[in-house]
């Protein structure tokens, strides 16, 4: 009897290194519950092409833990109710980690599903601090910034280097995002110039085909404000812009970053004056020469340069959890995420990037401020902002 158990266990130990190995070259699986239709796949699409490019470059490398790394990618057509479901059939194909949409609205229901299979979820470009540890739950993180900090960088930017004295807030309500730019950018320009230098706060809906009445008032002021923060995103930002200019009103406009790159400005041509920031430059003027990399990297595999630069957030997101798999040596959640709660200014091609228990997203990355002349962006500097949103601004508690 021991010497068949002996040999038992000599077989076993022969199998062992065999099933190991049969293991490591499984490949480590990545899902992308993204829009390929629908509105968002404007933001969407970018990112998620360079997340790809990525990929491709792990893989050329020798892979992530020695094992190649295999993507799916499913529509969720711009559909909160579809997203859920494109989420549980990702996660259900077994993936180690789940991409999913650039909106918080439109990305929870797939992240919800990762949540529950214990998977983690990463936003290409989520800007609201929901699609982390208060929202979704510690699982799901955002390769972005908060919304708040576009505003309050664009705000603090106005007031100290732009020498603006004053300021007329017009907020577009359609989705959360936009509130959360308003918000921070309110905190921020209070903060630096004082609450009674923010002349007017007015709102309209992206798909107002006329913000006439708030013109009308904004014009109608007893003192004009030398800005107007227009916090919104494409179209309906674009046809405010055009409305602002086409009444008259020249001032300064300041924005957050939804209205970035040059793909609406024949809508509003010849506009000057309008100001931004924004994640990097897609114009050949950007400062920092890891964009530059990235840039031509992006040429270098699909014969033109991204159509957004919202592109670099996805190439960020992998190089981001890839950096975490390797210093864990598992692609297992908590160990995982236990890595990335670490993060402190960890430098990645995005910027320095910071993560812990509490909080998922950016809140202080160096922004690059762009305005547009000559109907395309131009990079004007890097710009770190001195404020930082507390707890109950990032989650607008009070506002």
């Amino acid at each position: 009897m021991k010497s068949v158990a002996v040999a038992a266990s000599a077989a076993i130990a022969l199998l062992l290194p065999v099933a190991s190995a049969a293991h490591a070259e499984e490949p480590i699986k990545i899902g992308f519950a993204i829009a390929e239709s629908g509105w968002l796949s404007n933001y969407d699409s970018a990112p998620f092409k360079a997340a790809v490019m990525k990929i491709e470059e792990i893989n050329k490398a020798g892979g992530l833990l020695g094992r190649q790394i295999e993507y799916s990618v499913m529509d969720t057509k711009t559909e909160q109710a579809r997203a859920a479901t494109v989420g549980a059939q990702l996660v259900d194909s077994g993936v180690d980690m789940l991409v999913v949409s650039c909106d918080y609205d439109f990305g929870a229901p797939s992240a919800l599903a990762a949540k529950q299979a214990g998977k983690i979820a990463f936003s290409l470009c989520a800007a609201d601090p929901k699609m982390g540890v208060q929202g979704v739950g510690p699982l799901a993180f955002t390769a972005n910034s908060a919304a708040q900090s576009e505003g309050i960088a664009i705000a603090e930017y106005g007031n100290k280097k732009m020498n603006l004295k004053s300021v007329y807030v017009l907020e577009d309500l359609t989705i959360e995002y936009n509130k959360s730019a308003c918000a921070g950018f309110r905190a921020a320009w209070t903060a630096s110039a004082g609450a009674e230098t923010i002349l007017g706060n007015d709102t309209f809906k992206n798909d107002d085909p006329s913000i006439a009445s708030q013109i009308t008032r904004l014009k109608g002021l007893a003192t004009q404000p030398d800005a107007v923060f227009v916090c919104s995103f494409t179209p309906g930002g674009a046809s405010a812009v055009r409305q602002l200019r086409a009444a008259g009103i020249d001032l300064p406009i300041l924005a957050n970053t939804a209205m970035v790159d040059n793909y609406w400005l024949n809508a509003v041509p010849g506009l000057k004056d309008f100001y931004l920031p924004a994640f990097m430059s897609l114009y050949g003027d950007d400062p920092r020469p890891e964009m530059n990399k990235f840039l031509e990297s992006h040429k270098a595999r699909y014969g033109e340069p991204p159509v957004s630069s919202y592109s670099v957030l996805g190439y960020s997101l992998i190089e981001q959890w890839a950096y975490a798999v390797e210093q864990a040596k598992t692609t297992e959640s908590e160990a995982v995420v236990g890595v990335m709660n670490t993060f402190k200014d960890q430098p990645f091609t995005a910027g320095p990037t910071s993560f812990t228990d509490q909080l998922h997203i950016q809140v202080d990355r160096p922004w690059l401020i762009m305005k547009v002349e000559n109907d395309s962006f131009r990079a004007v500097e890097v710009y770190r902002n001195s404020f930082k949103p507390d707890m109950k601004l990032l989650f607008r508690v009070g506002q």
